[in-house]
């Protein structure tokens, strides 16, 4: 199998890639117009990294869609033209629409709806839409949650590094299930799905799924600290969501849960 990386500089794709054998892949950026005429007929599977993604100031809903959504379809066409047989496109769980909220757990199965709020989420959807419409190619769109590791780019797992360095911490609930997946298991799932020839949706995650209390505990735990964890402030974080960015208080004191009995983890 030879395996076409696109979008090769995103930090999934440099892990992705650590794990393949070097003369297994060949990588392609979308930057420029070369898709348009690279020879498809050297590989068998694309894997789609590339994406608009964690740059709120781009502000432009076409030229979300042109990459997001766009340039992946017109190029998973061209590819089945010259014999492609698979094509596995990086999505994310924003196209849901469905995010944690605070003293409860929303949970995401089959039967959820994908209702996407963000430019990210309605691109990311409008390619998945598009990617499905073509027939007679395995298409797998693996829809992830926030995905952590080194030199990743969002704030939300370093928030969780910075509170793992508290002895205490006042807590809501430690019982809300959060779906996360590391940049390690997006890799690994991945490299199960290479050999998964079904059109689905996918969406690994780690597991076991604990709250993010707990996952702050545990890393306090590796970093030698035994954090106390108290619940008695309830009421007093019940005030704090208020009055406090509803991002931070829901991401900790809410669940977001992936159902496993209707998406595989991919990671156990």
């Amino acid at each position: 199998m030879k395996i076409l990386v696109v979008g090769p500089n995103s930090f999934i794709a440099k892990t992705f890639m650590n794990g393949l054998a070097p003369d297994s892949y060949t990588t392609l950026s979308v930057r420029d117009d070369g898709w348009k005429s690279f020879d498809y007929t050297t590989v068998d599977t694309i894997v789609y990294f590339a994406a608009i993604v964690h740059h709120p100031e781009i502000t432009d809903e076409a030229l979300h869609d042109k990459v997001n959504a766009e340039i992946p379809y017109e190029m998973a066409k061209l590819a089945k033209s010259q014999g492609l047989k698979k094509f596995i496109f990086i999505s994310t769980m924003a196209v849901v629409g469905l995010g944690p909220k605070f003293g409860c757990v929303n949970t995401i199965d089959r039967k959820t709806p994908s209702t996407p709020v963000t430019l990210y989420g309605r691109s990311k959807k409008k390619g998945e839409d598009l990617l499905k419409s073509i027939d007679g190619l395995c298409v797998q769109l693996v829809r992830l949650p926030n995905v952590y590791g080194k030199d990743c780019p969002g704030t939300f797992y370093h928030r969780i590094e910075q509170l793992a360095t508290f002895k205490f911490l006042p807590v809501y609930s430690t019982n809300y299930k959060f779906s996360l997946i590391s940049v390690d298991n997006v890799a690994k799932a991945l490299r199960k799905l290479l050999t998964i020839d079904k059109s689905d949706v996918y969406c690994p995650q780690d597991y076991p799924i604990i709250s993010i209390t707990d996952r702050v505990r545990n890393l306090a735990k590796t970093n030698g600290i035994e954090q106390k964890q108290f619940a008695f402030f309830a009421p007093c974080i019940w005030l704090a969501n208020k009055m406090l960015p509803k991002k931070f208080t829901d991401n900790l004191f809410g669940g977001y849960y992936i159902d496993p009995a209707d998406y595989p983890v991919l990671t156990d």
